[in-house]
């Protein structure tokens, strides 16, 4: 049979099967379910400088917040224009409409939609941004305690 020419039934039949094999091998995400959800574990590992330490600056913690925030504020823009996906689509008059139909009826469900994915996006990301704020905080409380050690360090040495 020629790749691109169908002569009958058989031959339908048989690009059939055989597109059918191919998306079965696939490694390719076809349908959004397919997605696994933000699980909120991450896998990244902190990794010290050279001589093992780990800095962490201030100014570019609230800097890292910051621009987070402002992405967590275009999530929650798309997620509102998302709402408008709920409302159904006009069918056509094709013999597919039906199938199109059902296909996308779930495209703006809160539950499992678009909708559904961006706020398992807003989750994850409001987590990050709490863990960076308390990373932040931990930190300066190091600092504060460490400078008060080194106050009191100070102060007995002087007495």
């Amino acid at each position: 049979m020629d790749e691109h020419r169908l002569r009958d039934k058989a031959d339908a039949q048989k690009l059939l099967r055989q597109e059918k094999q191919h998306q079965q091998h696939s490694s390719q995400v076809r349908e959004a379910g397919d997605v696994a959800k933000p699980t909120g574990a991450g896998s990244a590992e902190l990794v010290g400088e050279d001589d093992g330490r780990i800095e962490l600056d201030p100014a570019e913690i609230t800097a890292a917040d910051a621009e987070l925030g402002r992405r967590y504020d275009e999530l929650n823009e798309l997620l509102t224009q998302a709402k408008e996906l709920e409302s159904p689509l006009r069918d056509g008059n094709s013999p597919v409409a039906a199938h199109l139909r059902k296909a996308f009826g779930m495209r703006g469900s809160a539950d499992t939609g678009v909708q559904a994915t961006l706020r398992d996006y807003l989750d994850e990301l409001d987590a990050l941004r709490q863990a960076i704020r308390n990373a932040g905080a931990g930190h300066a409380e190091n600092e504060a305690d460490i400078q008060a050690t080194l106050a009191g360090l100070h102060d007995d040495g002087e007495a």
